[in-house]
């Protein structure tokens, strides 16, 4: 699989992962990993920018590690031998919950967003220019993975950058049952308004809605509301919709 220098988002991809990045890193280019962490007997994941697909010249490894209270490891690999660690002890990831991971490559390092928040900053031990291959391998199942090369943009952006639909602990130790429904993820560089999805199993104690983007210059007010459909439960709802408006 190969990527271009157009914006590109990839849905569903296997784990483990590998592709070809054409063209190599640029200055600016912005890479987003989203996904779920398994809720499995596995420790690790790791996303790895290299040169190749022999793994021996990785220019920058970013392993979450869910042992040991939690950490994440950054590290180098050339020709087959790894640099000095750089830990960081703090994982902001959870076994069984969505992540959204940006790795922006700037010209002295790599600045690494989790869940919206700066998390890490790793400067460049090789020129990142050698860099044609993206890894992600361990303990998730993703959703996505997108490239935005350096100064594209949608046309006309719209407030909603991504949608995001899962289930949350209302109390620490507890989790209330949801019938089988996965969290869905709708990972998309923007979205036209009005915005309409179906909501997978409905409404249901626990349930979130995070909806996250930029209000536009012209927009006076925005508006958002769930419609319901016939159901048993007083809960149940069926549509989630969000919109812009200028007035």
């Amino acid at each position: 699989m190969a990527f271009s220098g157009a914006p590109t988002t990839y849905l569903n991809p296997p784990v483990p992962f590998s592709g070809t990045i054409e063209g190599s890193l640029q200055d600016g280019l912005q890479i987003t990993v989203s996904g779920t962490i398994l809720n499995s007997s596995s420790t690790r994941f790791s996303v790895d920018f290299q040169t190749g697909f022999s793994g021996n010249d990785i220019a920058f490894h970013f392993n979450p590690r869910f042992e040991e209270g939690g950490y994440v490891v950054c590290n180098t690999k050339l020709n087959g031998s790894w640099g000095p660690e750089e830990r960081k002890r703090e994982l902001p990831f959870q076994k069984g919950m969505p992540f959204h991971l940006c790795f922006l490559v700037q010209s002295s390092d790599f600045k690494v967003m989790v869940n919206g928040n700066l998390f890490v900053q790793y400067f460049h031990r090789v020129p990142f220019h050698r860099v044609d291959t993206l890894c992600v391998n361990g303990s998730v199942q993703l959703s996505s993975i997108s490239f935005q090369p350096p100064g594209v943009r949608p046309a006309n952006p719209a407030p909603i950058t991504q949608t995001v639909i899962h289930t949350v602990q209302s109390v620490p130790g507890q989790m209330f049952s949801n019938p089988a429904i996965p969290p869905m993820m709708y990972p998309h560089p923007a979205y036209p308004m009005p915005f309409i999805a179906t909501i997978p199993g409905g409404l249901y104690p626990s349930k979130s809605i995070i909806l996250s983007g930029t209000v536009l210059p012209s927009a006076k007010g925005c508006g958002f509301c769930v419609k319901v459909t016939a159901s048993k439960w007083l809960w149940m709802a069926s549509t989630c919709s969000n919109t812009t408006i200028a007035w």
